[in-house]
This record gives C-alpha cells, sequence and structure tokens, in this order.
C-alpha cells in the first residue's frame, strides 16, 4: 500500500466518489461479463446439482430441547416452541452445499438463501449425511473448493480494476489463498469475544421477556456491525495491495476512519442496490425456468457492486494519504 500512497505533499484529492465508483464498477462488468461466470456457475450447481442434507443428523438433537430441565419447568414454553419450529424449518430446507459460499472473500450466490432441493427439471437428487464425520468431511470439502472458488473471483476483479500489472502464477494464488483462509478465522475470533456477552444477556432477556429479548438482539447486531465496519476493505488490501491479513486490516480501519462519512454511505447505497434488486432476483420460485434471469441479474449487480468498492477504495486510499501529507507527524515537522 505504501507505493500506492507515496504522493508528494502537495498533491491534492477530492473525496472518494460513490457515484463515479459504482459508475466504473457498472462499466468495467459491461466490457468484461466474464466476471460473472462464477457467481453464475455456482447458483447453476446449487440449483440443479445434488442436495446435501443434514437434518437426519441434527433434527434429533432440536427436538432433544424439549427435555432440558428448564424446559420442563414451564419457563417461556410457547418462545422455546417458537424457537424449535424455526430450527425444524431451516433444517428441513438446509443443503450443506451452500457452504460453498464463503465469508467474507467469496462468490456471490442467489440460491445460497431459497430453498434447495427443487429446480424446474423436478426434485434434486438427495444425499442424508447421517453421522457428523460425513456431515464434517462434506463441509470442510465445501469450504475449501468455496475459498478456492473466492479467491480466483475476487483476483480476477482486481486484476481488472488495476492498470498495473500484478503477480501471477500459484504463488500469488496461494499467498492470497492463505489469507482468504486466515480472515474468516480470524473474524471469529474477534466475533466470539465480541459477542459472548451479548449472546449471554440476550438468553437471560429473551428467557424474561422475547419482545425485550428481540429488541437487545436488534440493539447488539447493530453494535457488532459497527464495531467490524472498519474491516470492510480488507480483502482489497489483501488482492490489490498484495498486503498480509494483519497489514490489509490495518489498512482497511485507516481508510474507513479518514473517509467515515463517505464510506458509510457507500455501504448504504451498496445494501439498498443489492438488497432491492435480491427481491426481485428472488421473485421466481425455484421450479420456474424464470429464476434463471434472477441468477444472472444477480450475478452482474452482485460483480458490479463489489468491482465498485475496489474503485471506491483505490480513490479512498489517495484520499486519506492527501489527509496524512497535509498533516506530517511532529518528526517530520522537525526535520
Amino acid at each position: 500500500m505504501d507505493s500506492c500512497m507515496n504522493n508528494g505533499s502537495n498533491v491534492k484529492f477530492e473525496k472518494p466518489s460513490i457515484i463515479q465508483a459504482l459508475i466504473s464498477g457498472f462499466n468495467t462488468i459491461a466490457s468484461r461479463p466474464g466476471l460473472m461466470i462464477l457467481p453464475i456457475l455456482l447458483d447453476l450447481f446449487l440449483w440443479f446439482g445434488p442436495g446435501w442434507r443434514v437434518n437426519e443428523y441434527f433434527m434429533p438433537v432440536v427436538d432433544g430441547i424439549r427435555d432440558l430441565p428448564l424446559i420442563n419447568a414451564g419457563v417461556n414454553s410457547s418462545a422455546v416452541e417458537s424457537y424449535i419450529s424455526t430450527w425444524q424449518e431451516l433444517l428441513k430446507n438446509l443443503d450443506l452445499a451452500i457452504t460453498l459460499r464463503t465469508f467474507p472473500i467469496g462468490v456471490p450466490s442467489l440460491l445460497a438463501s431459497k430453498p434447495a432441493f427443487t429446480n424446474p427439471l423436478g426434485s434434486s437428487i438427495i444425499f442424508d449425511l447421517k453421522n457428523i464425520s460425513q456431515i464434517a468431511v462434506m463441509w470442510f470439502l465445501f469450504l475449501m473448493v468455496g475459498s478456492i472458488l473466492g479467491n480466483l473471483y475476487y483476483k480476477n476483479i482486481s486484476q481488472q480494476v488495476v492498470a498495473i500489472d500484478q503477480e501471477v502464477g500459484l504463488k500469488s494464488f496461494f499467498r492470497t489463498f492463505f489469507q482468504v483462509i486466515l480472515m474468516p478465522l480470524l473474524l471469529i475470533l474477534i466475533l466470539l469475544i465480541i459477542a459472548i456477552p451479548f449472546t449471554i444477556l440476550a438468553a437471560l432477556m429473551t428467557l424474561l421477556s422475547p419482545v425485550i429479548g428481540e429488541f437487545f438482539i436488534f440493539f447488539a447486531g447493530l453494535i457488532i456491525l459497527w464495531i467490524l465496519m472498519p474491516l470492510i476493505f480488507t480483502p482489497h488490501g489483501i488482492f490489490l495491495y498484495k498486503q498480509n491479513l494483519l497489514q490489509a486490516m490495518i489498512t482497511s480501519i485507516n481508510i474507513v476512519r479518514m473517509s467515515m462519512g463517505q464510506t458509510a454511505w457507500f455501504i448504504l447505497l451498496s445494501f439498498v442496490l443489492i438488497q432491492g434488486m435480491n427481491y426481485l432476483w428472488q421473485l421466481p420460485s425455484t421450479n420456474s425456468w424464470l429464476l434463471s434471469f434472477g441468477i444472472f441479474g444477480h450475478a452482474f449487480m452482485l460483480t458490479a457492486v463489489i468491482t465498485a468498492s475496489f474503485y471506491y477504495f483505490i480513490d479512498a486510499t489517495k484520499f486519506a494519504q492527501s489527509i496524512l501529507n497535509k498533516n506530517p507527524k511532529p518528526a517530520e515537522i522537525r526535520s
């Protein structure tokens, strides 16, 4: 990043333009539609490929909640029944293959959030995973394949955004792949540290009053999102500036801190675009051929917005460096 931000102190940069970044993102995808191939292929696999059920193993675990001592004591039994019913419905429609859509770096998928196991040709071939070893092996394989695809997806986008030649080959691929694997592990650790006290409080409040519990969970979620938001450009530092995970996280925090207002609006507008269009893409059912238009539209929209975020990140980096150049450190002033 240093080489990308090492500009003269007299150079001035305007604030990053949200609209220009989005226009650049959509123009890039319009001129290079091949960037949408991976999201489309992933959704087609989830639509027509085999399904991998896990409910046969986990359903008895969920049903066993009723036998817990606290439940037998009659504490909030209606809330518990609602909780059990929600999990039963989730497991009934859960396809383990959706873990091919890895987070936070991964290939976008429309079908990962829709009911599985049906398509216009009928029902999918279904494999029932009946023990924990089968589930663990398939889950690990899906995560590895998803991480490889996510690495390729983000790498292809970054290579289209920057004009300079980027390092290519297996060495470059495995360097970024290691960061892709490491990032969710570190984020999970951070989330655990943050979420454990909130989870304990939420459980206690839900037992006292489901309404208060839901309000607290919503409020806690907003706090956690606010804490994690400065890390949103971590993948960009990894793929654009060849940084390791910690360097990319620090870069992202600095960039967001120095352009908080613009970045918040960029995230909000991107979220509204994606979620607003998702309502349209998800209207057809999984047994309708019209869903193919949704898959294509979703791939175009998500890839364009992700590409726009790379353009925005570059401009935000320049803007942050211009602030640093205008406000040199005391050591630099004395020299």
